[in-house]
This record gives C-alpha cells, sequence and structure tokens, in this order.
C-alpha cells in the first residue's frame, strides 16, 4: 500500500476493479421499449423506464463477483414525478397568467427563477439520496444520513459566494457540494469522503476551456478525462482507521479513441448507435476505477434505509442538473 500523506493510501499491489458487462444490444432493447411505452402511455410511463434503465445497469456492474441492485421501484419515482411537475408546473402557469398584464409579469417572471434557484438544493439533495440510498450489493443497502437544512446552508453560503465573485467560485462551490453528498454516503459501516480542492478543480477547468478553443474542441475528451480523474482520485473510503483512496486508470488517448468514436458511432447510424456509445463510455468510466483494497467486503453492516421519496431524482432530471452518481 502506497502512502501518499499522514492520512490518505492509494490501492497498490492486488486491485480491486470494477466489471462492467452491459451490451450495446440488451441496453437498445429496453430503450425501444421504454420510449414506446412513454410514447403510448403520453409520457407517464417515463419513471417506470427511467427505473428499467437503471436496474439493467447496476446489475451489470459487478464487484468482486457480486453485482449492484438498484432497489427503486417506478412507482416511488412516479410519485417524486407528479410532485416535482405540480412544483415546477404552478411556478410556469403563474408566469402565462401574467403575460398579458406587463406590471405583474416582471415579478412573477422574477419568482419564477427565484423558485428554480431555491428548488435546485431540494433537486440535488433528494436524487443523490434516494440513489445511495436505493443502491444495494451483497444485500447490504447504502446509507445516507445528510440532514437537508444543514445542505441548504452551505448551498446559500456558496451560492452567494458565487455571485459576489461573478462566477468565479464556481469550482469552489462544486468541490463543497461534493465533499458534503460524499461525507454523508455509508456503504456500511465505512463512509465515503473527498479531498479535492477547488483550485485544483479551477485550474482543470480554465486550462480545459482555454485549450478546447485552441484546438477546436478537439481537447475537449482530454478535459473531461480531467475532470472525471479528479473526482475519482480525491474520493476515499473511511473505515474509521484509515482513509484509502480511489484510484482512476483512465488516460486522454483512452477518454479520447472512446468518445470520439462514440460521436461519431451516433452520427453515422442516425442516432441508433446511442446505446452501444452509452454502453462503451459506461464501461470506460467503471473499469478504469481501482478500489481501495483491504476493506472488510464480507462483513458490511447494514445502513438504515428510511422512507424517501423520489421527488429530487425527478427534478434533476426536469432541470437538466448532473451529479455524479
Amino acid at each position: 500500500m502506497e502512502i501518499i500523506s499522514e492520512n490518505y493510501e492509494v490501492p497498490s499491489g492486488q486491485k480491486t476493479r470494477i466489471n462492467f458487462t452491459g451490451q450495446g444490444s440488451r441496453y437498445f432493447g429496453i430503450a425501444i421499449l421504454n420510449a414506446i411505452l412513454t410514447i403510448l402511455t403520453l409520457g407517464l410511463y417515463y419513471p417506470w423506464a427511467k427505473a428499467n434503465v437503471r436496474k439493467y445497469l447496476w446489475n451489470e456492474t459487478e464487484i468482486k463477483g457480486s453485482r449492484l441492485v438498484f432497489n427503486g421501484t417506478g412507482m416511488e419515482m412516479f410519485r417524486g414525478f407528479i410532485i416535482a411537475y405540480l412544483i415546477l408546473g404552478s411556478l410556469y402557469i403563474g408566469v402565462l397568467l401574467t403575460q398579458g398584464d406587463p406590471k405583474y409579469a416582471f415579478y412573477f417572471i422574477l419568482a419564477f427563477y427565484l423558485g428554480i434557484i431555491l428548488i435546485m438544493p431540494l433537486a440535488i439533495f433528494g436524487a443523490w439520496r434516494y440513489r445511495v440510498t436505493r443502491t444495494s450489493w451483497r444485500g447490504i443497502n447504502m446509507g445516507f444520513d445528510g440532514r437537508f437544512r444543514n445542505f441548504l446552508k452551505l448551498y446559500f453560503r456558496n451560492l452567494l459566494l458565487v455571485i459576489i465573485t461573478f462566477g468565479i467560485y464556481l469550482p469552489w462551490f462544486r468541490v463543497e457540494i461534493t465533499k458534503f453528498l460524499f461525507q454523508h454516503t455509508l456503504i456500511g459501516q465505512n463512509r465515503l469522503g473527498f479531498k479535492g480542492s477547488g483550485g485544483d478543480l479551477f485550474i482543470i477547468n480554465l486550462l480545459g476551456g482555454i485549450l478546447s478553443a485552441i484546438t477546436l474542441y478537439l481537447y475537449v475528451p482530454v478535459y473531461l478525462k480531467d475532470r472525471i480523474n479528479f473526482t475519482i482520485n480525491n474520493a476515499y473510503v473511511d473505515n474509521g482507521e484509515t482513509k484509502k483512496l480511489f484510484q482512476s486508470r483512465l488516460t486522454g488517448g483512452k477518454a479520447w479513441s472512446i468518445m470520439v468514436s462514440n460521436l461519431l458511432l451516433v452520427i453515422f447510424t442516425l442516432g441508433i448507435g446511442f446505446a452501444w456509445a452509452t454502453i462503451r463510455y459506461t464501461r470506460m468510466l467503471l473499469e478504469s476505477i481501482d478500489i481501495p483494497e483491504n476493506l472488510d467486503f464480507d462483513n458490511l453492516k447494514q445502513s438504515e434505509i428510511g422512507t424517501i421519496d423520489a421527488t429530487g431524482d425527478e427534478l434533476v432530471d426536469i432541470l437538466d442538473i448532473g451529479i455524479d452518481f
């Protein structure tokens, strides 16, 4: 085991790796059936479609001979789906009703965007909590013990700094959010953590943006690789004695070849190849990760699940907010 600081260790020697067995043809079949049923039900089947996709991708992810399981259901997501659309729909209807009256339109439009800003922390927090607590491995459910009021304080304190700095603080904002979500995520009795810094992410974003522009966006896959590796290489598992880091083996050449060939695959198949592109990208991500070794995989303790709705998960999709799980 290589010790990189007084508190952190990185995998060395025998590695624990992820095996992803997904197939483009099977994923394509699931996606097509989902699309047909979603269209026939005027969109109401969407939560079940999303559950089907997750169940497939989770179940094709194997660690030490055992597969992940997604325990969420379409009905859970449907309830969240309805609540999410009622929340956003009420804001949107308020704006539409004032279009003929400029006197009040400004205030309702302002209220609409303020409402979106207020909803975003609920979406991020709720989606992460739902996906984590509905994931299990070897019958052990992952857990999450973060409190929303603490997340809310963190979110708006950092959002204020983003506004004051005209967006420059955004990488630090992202890192603070990631640290909170990771540090409250449990795998049995082990707790995740994140040690990345906003300064490092700022440099990655700055160089990535400049080099992508100079190379007419040919550098984008390498930039995305740097973002992925930043997240993976700074994540760790705390077992109460040591903090064991994850490690990524993803290289710029691998990322470039997969992402560019995926783009060409989708273009030249007129979109039909999206399923194979998704599977290839997912395999690239998962199979490049080295999991911390010497963890007691055989004696994990059950985490508390609790009753958690999928409203945040649906809001994340509607608002198109990316989270890393």
